[in-house]
């Protein structure tokens, strides 16, 4: 078989391919007798009709069957003479083919980067070290108190803070008709940080058993679409009401919220727990950082055929949730993003076969017990949710990255960078 490689822009190669007349001469003969054991003819019994028969009766079907199944194998015998690792299926055309000729075609493919990455050591990082402060801490002291708060059924008008349960009609124009959604026994808390002050107003001096009826127009920027700009009418009627108790901060509460005997012991484990989390934050930036500075340092063509995979996935991802969204746009707004993820993926594999960086065994059974501890699974659970080729695959390549980048990261250059607070006198 005879193969010519053309190479163009990017990592598209051109294919010109030719199998000689005795393959395609035994791939005929082969179909030929393929058809005649199983032909049923009229006047023959099945299996049993002349050759000459058989070819004149299938011709076309014959001479279709031949042409796919020496193309697939002459595209495959090429891959495999030039040891190309193509992306995605090739675009087949100039196909040549006559019976006792050689069979002549050209296939176009996308081929895996083949790249080596270099000055990935020694990336200048700054680390911002930044410390707890007070007002942090009493947040998250506030918000474990609002979650142990207890909800005291009332009698009265409906105040900020109370909590709801209402039932809600929502009616609002889609395609040029009015759509209409029902919702029964919605809590809602009465605060600006979970609803929109116009319908906050509205619901707050109401009383169990009152209806009203109001229209919220919502701002364009509202992270629903379906909602977003529109001028929505409602319906509703308060079924509930009730109070909120916030027990009080002292020993008693802490021993309640956990393994606490004082207040103090839990303000400590607090701080301690906002201290890891701004850690975890600033190793995630770093690792972004360096992530960001290697590709732009290596930087290729990423192949047509892998963005538009990613997009295509992206562009279902978005219109499940958002059936209405343009599909343009989403493809517009994800195009920079996938193409540096893409460049990473093969960068930091590229690293790891450099540095001979692997996912053991090991690694792959302590990812599986933390997914089965994540999601409350039994550790044999996990195993066989995780079992397919695909989700292995995957588990391999995130322990991969995460060791890339724990490597990078040990041999980067970091300057700690803390955190200044301006304290002004009073005087």
């Amino acid at each position: 078989m005879k193969v010519n490689v053309t190479n163009q822009d990017g990592w598209k190669r051109v294919l010109d391919i030719e199998l000689p007349k005795d393959k395609v001469e035994a791939e005929f003969d082969s179909t030929y007798k393929k058809y005649q054991s199983k032909a049923k003819i009229s006047g023959f019994r099945p299996g049993k009709a002349p050759l000459e028969v058989v070819k004149s009766h299938y011709k076309e079907q014959i001479f279709g069957d031949v042409l796919e199944s020496l193309l697939v194998r002459g595209y495959q015998e090429a891959l495999d003479q030039t040891q190309l690792r193509p992306i995605g299926s090739p675009v087949v055309k100039d196909i040549q083919f006559e019976p006792g000729l050689p069979l002549k075609f050209t296939a176009e493919v996308e081929v895996q980067p083949e790249i080596t990455v270099k000055d990935y050591k020694g990336i200048p990082l700054v680390k911002k070290v930044e410390e707890v402060k007070d007002e942090q801490v009493d947040q998250t002291i506030e918000y474990l108190r609002e979650k142990n708060a207890e909800l005291r059924p009332v009698e009265r008008e409906a105040q900020e803070k109370d909590i709801v349960i209402v039932d809600f009609e929502e009616s609002f124009p889609e395609n040029n008709q009015i759509k209409k959604e029902k919702f029964e026994n919605q809590m809602l808390e009465l605060s600006e940080k979970t609803l929109l002050k116009d319908f906050l107003t509205n619901l707050v001096g109401l009383k169990i058993g009152e209806e009203k009826n109001f229209e919220i127009t919502y701002p364009d920027n509202y992270p629903n679409p379906q909602l977003a700009g529109q001028k929505v009418s409602y319906r509703v009627k308060v079924k509930e009401i009730k109070e909120k108790i916030l027990p009080f901060l002292n020993d008693d509460f802490a021993k309640t919220v956990g393994n606490f005997q004082t207040l103090l012991e839990l303000r400590l484990k607090v701080r301690e727990n906002i201290q890891k989390s701004l850690e975890q934050e600033t190793e995630k930036e770093l690792k972004n950082e360096l992530a960001a500075k290697i590709v732009e340092k290596n930087d290729f063509t990423v192949p047509e055929v892998m963005l538009n995979s990613y997009l295509d996935y992206v562009v279902q991802e978005v219109k499940r949730r958002h059936p209405e969204a343009d599909e343009k746009e989403i493809r517009e707004r994800n195009k920079a993003g996938g193409l540096a993820r893409i460049k990473w993926e093969f960068i930091f594999h590229q690293i790891a076969r450099q540095e001979k960086i692997q996912a053991s065994q090991a690694d792959l059974d302590e990812r599986i017990k933390q997914f089965a501890s994540a999601y409350n699974l039994a550790e044999d659970q996990a195993r066989q949710y995780l079992s397919s080729e695909k989700r292995i695959r995957d588990l391999q390549d995130s322990i991969i990255e995460e060791k890339v980048l724990d490597f990078l990261l040990k041999e980067a250059k970091i300057k700690e960078e803390k955190e200044v607070k301006l304290l002004q006198k009073l005087t």
